[in-house]
């Protein structure tokens, strides 16, 4: 154990937290601006101006957002798979170009079939990157650092969505209701196609290759690895380790809280503007708000289950805190809009930081292609809460006129997927 407990202080580290996730960070921003645009494209009109009436529009929209994770459960187990032998560098090369030619391309459709053969395109190109990254840092981090690595990387969803929220906003303001939501994909997906670069010509895909280490410092990382790979207990076959029962529950748990958070991000401007008559541009400024504080939660928590080493009591109080805010945040509403739109903030805390102390529990008992394969699973199967979480509030919102029974749907599968998390044997 001591020599886990030292690399937490050397150098090299360093190095590879400034090198390797500073990077995926950036990525990360640019992957969720392009999954999620769609969202503040919904509040800008999109669908009424593609001539759906509003009455129905919420319900197109939803299915619209949620088609995207149909094809995004198709290729993770296998891309996962893919980089664990040739790396991350080519297959990200392929998927960020061909996203970023799809997110341009979504601002041209003229009819709603297009908007869904587009995003079904879509998922299908950004399936191998988040996984893909989860993978890629196991790869990277002894499992002391392997938190805070998380935590960094997937701290760019509530950035991105500040970004996001900054950037709808400007588009809607330069260029109105009408055609703003055109130009806010045909940005976003420039952004992808220049990302390419970086990632041709800056990721290392293993450790051995890393020529920005001296040979001892890369010896010494790659040892620290391997030993802990050698005490890993879970499976080791990668199809057995699809059967396990943690696995399983992982995979439950990622689902509901996925449901969740795309319920709330999707969701979100059009939420606000619920709250207080807001116009596109004013909701998208404020969207900013619950990611901003979930940006500095989710680091802050990621760095606490590091040094507790209590990933699934840390994952089960995220979760609590999601389910507390929400449904404080819609019993409130018709009492106080302010203090709503507080707890609501408050939600987002649980909301996103549920992610980082909850990927560090698969990586923790499982190793090379066992962990690839699950990772894929919990990934790919957790991400249908996509397709749930939209349409459920957006069919909830249509059918009752408001988006309260959207917001305690999503509290209730929050909580469930806290106490799931209990039940997992192989973390403490």
């Amino acid at each position: 154990m001591g020599k886990t407990e030292s690399t937490a202080t050397l150098p090299f580290m360093r190095k590879a937290f400034a090198r390797i996730t500073v990077l995926v960070f950036i990525l990360y921003i640019i992957n969720f601006l392009d999954r999620v645009n769609i969202g503040y494209a919904i509040a800008g009109g999109m669908f009424t101006t593609l001539g759906i009436p509003a009455s129905s529009a919420d319900t197109v929209a939803g299915l619209a957002s949620a088609i995207f994770f149909v094809a995004y459960f198709i290729p993770q187990i296998f891309s996962n798979l893919g980089i664990t032998r040739v790396g991350v560098r080519k297959i990200f090369t392929v998927t960020f170009t061909a996203w970023g030619i799809i997110t341009i391309a979504t601002g041209f459709v003229s009819n709603v079939p297009q908007v869904y053969a587009l995003r079904f395109i879509l998922g299908l190109a950004e399936a191998p990157f988040f996984a893909g990254v989860v993978l890629y840092l196991s790869m990277w981090f002894p499992k002391k650092e392997r938190g805070a690595a998380n935590g960094i990387f997937m701290a760019a969803i509530p950035v991105a969505g500040i970004v996001g929220s900054l950037i709808a906003g400007v588009i809607f303001g330069a260029y109105g209701k009408t055609i703003g939501w055109r130009f806010l994909f045909y940005y976003e997906g420039i952004l992808a196609l220049i990302s390419v670069a970086f990632i041709w010509f800056l990721m290392t895909d293993f450790p051995k290759q890393a020529k920005w280490l001296s040979d001892g410092e890369r010896k010494e990382l790659i040892d620290e690895l391997d030993r802990e790979n050698t005490e890993k207990k879970g499976q080791t076959d990668w199809k057995k380790a699809l059967k396990d029962p943690d696995v399983l529950k992982l995979t439950l748990v990622y689902l509901l809280g996925v449901t969740s958070l795309y319920g709330y991000v999707i969701w979100l401007p059009s939420v606000l503007k619920a709250f207080g008559s807001l116009t596109a541009s004013t909701a998208s400024y404020l969207s900013a708000i619950p990611f901003i504080i979930a940006s500095i939660s989710l680091v802050l928590i990621s760095r606490y289950s590091d040094k507790s080493g209590k990933r699934k009591m840390v994952t089960f109080a995220v979760f609590t805190t999601a389910f507390l805010g929400l449904v404080i945040s819609a019993l409130t509403l018709h009492v106080s809009a302010v203090v709503s739109m507080v707890f609501f903030v408050i939600a987002a805390i649980g909301i996103f930081s549920f992610l980082p102390s909850f990927w560090t529990i698969p990586t923790e008992f499982l190793s090379g292609e066992s962990s690839a394969s699950s990772i894929g699973l919990i990934n790919a199967t957790g991400n249908l809460g996509g397709i749930i979480g939209p349409i459920m509030v957006g069919f909830l919102a249509s059918a009752t006129g408001s988006f309260l029974s959207g917001v305690f749907a999503m509290a209730i599968f929050s909580l469930v997927g806290g106490l799931v998390t209990l039940t997992i044997k192989k973390s403490r």
